[in-house]
């Protein structure tokens, strides 16, 4: 793996010399941000935070990316980018660690701790989807970690969880505009430390995570010591949480085994099933997962079809379009279905699904 570039952040400033390198490469025809641009501009490619300039043009798109892992006798995981139907043509993961926490900021994905032969790792790898992809080391975490949760809040990834044995650091951050990042550790009550974790997303500007079957929330903006920023979640929101679940519009989108979505508001501090979708979501075990591309709700599950001679993998993703009707519930409107043929192996699985923006 390559070291990481001279980057004073890791939401990058590019140094002069590697903008001048990437810009002499790439017609501007042919470049995203630089076909968007007159030619007048091109000197501000030179100076700061190349990603957020594309964002304030509108040249960012949010972009849904699924890590499909292909069975143990292969080995290998490639990135898929879905709503453009093709491959990513980054670098296979250098170190293909299992049960890693997975986040996406911009167009960078980071892949936080992990396993080798049920070894947990404190190793950052961090992919640029930006010109092809390419893999970078970050700053490593306090302690090893798998099967943790992350969450990007604010300008900071803020991972818990996966620490085994237990760990002062069980909660910690990465401030991703510091001139020198490293991870903070964050004071966490020793009930949760032995918890595994089963997900977290942000609600409300707060961490809300599922530790075992404790459902709490983290408030960065009242840490002060003690743990005071530790509370728990409403019990309304506890009792409907399962695995998958995702934030779209303010609403608490989970997936159930009997195949229906439900959500929840939390200013009605109510679940609510999402209508007039069941016919097109499967009762699926395993394998689902929920994303919000851009305001919209999508749910992307491995196609299983008992008896198929299939060889490929297939990946089936619905869009839907959720209307919130107050007392009246939450009604969806399917806008695309669609079966994904893969040239994988049958037996390949969704490890990650993240929406980055490139």
């Amino acid at each position: 793996m390559d070291d990481p570039p001279q980057f004073t952040c890791l939401i990058p400033d590019l140094p002069d010399e590697i903008s001048v390198q990437i810009i002499a490469r790439v017609p501007r025809s042919h470049h995203q941000t630089l076909c968007h641009v007159s030619r007048s501009w091109r000197s501000l490619l030179l100076k700061r935070l190349l990603f957020t300039l594309r964002s304030s043009l509108h040249c960012a798109e949010p972009t849904l990316c699924l890590n499909i892992h292909t069975p143990a006798e292969t080995d290998s995981s490639q990135w898929l980018v879905l709503n453009r139907g093709h491959f990513l043509p980054s670098r296979p993961l250098p170190t293909g660690f299992l049960s890693s926490a997975c986040a996406a900021v911009g167009p960078f994905v980071f892949l936080l701790g992990g396993s080798l032969p049920g070894v947990p790792s404190n190793v950052v790898q961090i992919l640029d989807l930006r010109l092809g992809g390419k893999w970078f080391l970050g700053p490593r975490l306090s302690t090893a970690r798998e099967f943790a949760a992350v969450s990007y809040l604010n300008g900071r990834l803020y991972v818990m969880g996966g620490c085994s044995p237990s760990s002062e650091a069980w909660a910690e951050s990465l401030n991703l505009f510091d001139r020198n990042p490293q991870w903070v550790p964050i004071d966490s009550p020793r009930f949760l430390r032995n918890k595994w974790m089963h997900g977290c997303l942000v609600l409300s500007g707060q961490i809300v995570a599922m530790a075992g079957q404790f459902v709490f929330a983290y408030d960065p903006g009242q840490n002060t010591g003690s743990c005071p920023a530790w509370v728990p979640a409403p019990e309304e929101l506890d009792l409907g949480w399962r695995r998958w679940a995702v934030v779209v519009n303010n609403i608490v989108y989970s997936y159930d085994y009997t195949g229906k979505i439900v959500g929840y508001d939390a200013g009605m501090d109510k679940w609510s099933t999402v209508l007039g979708v069941d016919k097109n979501i499967p009762k699926c075990k395993s394998g689902v997962t929920l994303a919000n591309l851009n305001g919209i709700l999508c749910v992307i599950w491995r196609e299983q079809i008992f008896g198929s001679k299939r060889k490929e993998m297939a990946v089936d993703w619905v869009g839907i379009e959720v209307t919130n009707l107050g007392s009246e519930g939450l009604h969806g409107s399917i806008l695309w279905q669609e079966t994904v043929s893969l040239d994988l192996p049958c037996g390949s699985s969704i490890a990650h699904c993240v929406v980055a923006e490139f």
